[in-house]
C-alpha cells in the first residue's frame, strides 16, 4: 500500500511539475518529466506532451524526432530556432502512433480525436506527399478527425475551419460556407477564415454576399502579399457585382502591395479597359508585355480581353509601344507580331495581319534555325487566314 500511494504521489508530482515547467517556458525538463512518466500518463497529461512536441519544440525532422531547450530569462524560442541547428537532447516521439494508442485506450474522450485531426491537418501543409503518405490522405485523415470530434462537441474555430476548406476542394461551397461561418462565430477576426469565405462566395456567383467577408480580411491582414490577394478578390468580386470603379480601387491597393504581380495587374488593366482610361492601358499593357516579353499567354490574353471590349486598335498601340521598346530583341518581337496578326485578323484586317506575321517570321528567323517549332505554328496560322 505504501509503495502505490509513492506511486501516485509521483505521478501527481510529475504532471504538477510538468505544468508548472511549460509555464517557465523550460521545455526540454517538461518533455522529460512527461516522457519519464509515460506508461501513466492521464489524457491530459499526454496531450501536453503533444503540444510541447508540436509547437514548443527547437527544432523537429518530418514530427518524429523533436529538440527542446529551457529558455533562459528574455529568450526567444523563435530566435533561437532561427540560430540552432539542433537542441542537445533529440527525442524520437512518433506523434500519430502516440495518439493513436491514446484513442484506442481512451475511445470515449474526443479531446484525443480533435488533437490527431490537428496532427494530421500540420502534416498535410508543412510536408504533403514528402511526409511518407499521399497529402490527400492526410487532409482526409484530418477531415475524418476533425468532424469525429465535433460530432461530440470537441472543436476549435481552426478546426471548423479545416472542415470548410475540406469541402471547398470538392466545390461543395454551401457545406464550405457552413462550416467558414461557424468558424467566424468562435473568431470573426480570424483573416484566413473571411479571406476562404469570400472565395467560396466568388465560386459560388455570390459575389454580394463575399464583399463584406474579402474587405475584412483586407483590413486583418498584415503581411503584404496575404494584402495584395485579399485586395484583388474583393476586386474581382466587386467587378463580378458591377461595381467596376470600386473594383479598380481595389485592384491599385493590390498591385501597390505586391508589384509586378501579373494576376494583380490583368485585374487592373481590365477595369481600366472598361473605365475607357486608354493611357492607363497603354501604360500598363506594354509594361506587362515588357516585363515577360517570350510569353505567348500574355499576348492570348490581350487580344481576347481587348477584343471583347471592341478595343484592338487600342490594342494595336500596346503593341507598336513594345516593338519600338524591344527593337533589338528578335525574339521578343517575333513574338509580339505573331500575336498582333491574330488581333489583326479577327479585327478583319486580313492583309495586315498576314504581312505582321510574316514579318514575325523573320524575326524569329533570326534567332532559331529553320527547325524551331515556332515555323510550324506560324506556317498553319497562315494556312487558316
Amino acid at each position: 500500500m505504501i509503495g502505490l500511494l509513492f506511486l501516485l504521489s509521483f505521478n501527481t508530482d510529475a504532471q504538477c511539475n510538468a505544468d508548472s515547467l511549460f509555464r517557465k517556458e523550460h521545455y526540454l525538463s517538461a518533455f522529460e518529466c512527461l516522457s519519464n512518466s509515460d506508461s501513466s500518463l492521464t489524457v491530459e497529461q499526454s496531450l501536453l506532451k503533444v503540444e510541447l512536441a508540436m509547437n514548443y519544440h527547437l527544432n523537429c525532422q518530418y514530427y518524429r524526432e523533436f529538440s527542446f531547450v529551457d529558455l533562459r530569462i528574455a529568450e526567444s524560442l523563435e530566435e533561437l530556432r532561427q540560430s540552432k541547428a539542433y537542441g542537445a537532447t533529440p527525442f524520437e516521439f512518433y506523434v500519430d502512433s502516440f495518439l493513436l494508442k491514446l484513442q484506442d485506450e481512451n475511445p470515449g474522450d474526443y479531446r484525443v480525436a480533435k488533437a490527431l485531426g490537428d496532427f494530421y491537418n500540420r502534416v498535410y501543409y508543412d510536408f504533403g506527399d514528402s511526409w511518407g503518405e499521399r497529402a490527400e490522405v492526410l487532409l482526409e485523415k484530418s477531415n475524418s478527425y476533425y468532424l469525429q470530434a465535433y460530432e461530440h462537441g470537441v472543436f476549435d474555430y481552426y478546426s471548423l475551419y479545416a472542415l470548410g476548406y475540406y469541402q471547398s476542394l470538392f466545390q461543395n461551397y454551401f457545406e464550405a460556407q457552413n462550416w467558414f461561418l461557424k468558424s467566424l462565430n468562435l473568431k470573426p477576426d480570424a483573416a484566413l477564415t473571411n479571406y476562404s469565405l469570400a472565395v467560396t462566395y466568388l465560386f459560388d456567383g455570390l459575389p454580394q454576399k463575399g464583399i463584406r467577408y474579402s474587405e475584412h480580411a483586407f483590413k486583418l491582414y498584415t503581411d503584404s502579399i496575404e494584402k495584395s490577394d485579399a485586395a484583388r478578390i474583393t476586386g474581382i468580386l466587386f467587378l463580378k457585382n458591377q461595381e467596376v470603379e470600386t473594383a479598380n480601387d481595389y485592384f491599385e491597393k493590390a498591385d501597390s502591395l505586391h508589384a509586378n504581380y501579373r494576376p494583380n495587374q490583368m485585374y487592373l488593366l481590365k477595369t481600366s479597359l472598361l473605365l475607357e482610361n486608354d493611357s492607363a492601358c497603354i501604360e500598363l499593357g506594354t509594361g506587362i508585355i515588357l516585363d515577360a516579353p517570350y510569353s505567348p499567354e500574355v499576348p492570348e490574353e490581350f487580344n481576347s480581353m481587348f477584343l471583347q471590349e471592341d478595343k484592338a486598335e487600342l490594342l494595336g498601340s500596346i503593341y507598336k509601344n513594345s516593338l519600338d521598346a524591344l527593337a533589338d530583341n528578335y525574339e521578343a518581337c517575333g513574338n509580339i507580331r505573331f500575336h498582333y496578326g491574330k488581333l489583326l485578323f479577327k479585327a478583319g484586317q486580313k492583309r495586315k495581319a498576314k504581312r505582321m506575321i510574316k514579318d514575325s517570321k523573320t524575326d524569329f528567323e533570326k534567332v532559331f534555325d529553320n527547325t524551331h517549332q515556332v515555323f510550324d505554328a506560324i506556317e498553319q496560322t497562315l494556312d487558316r487566314l
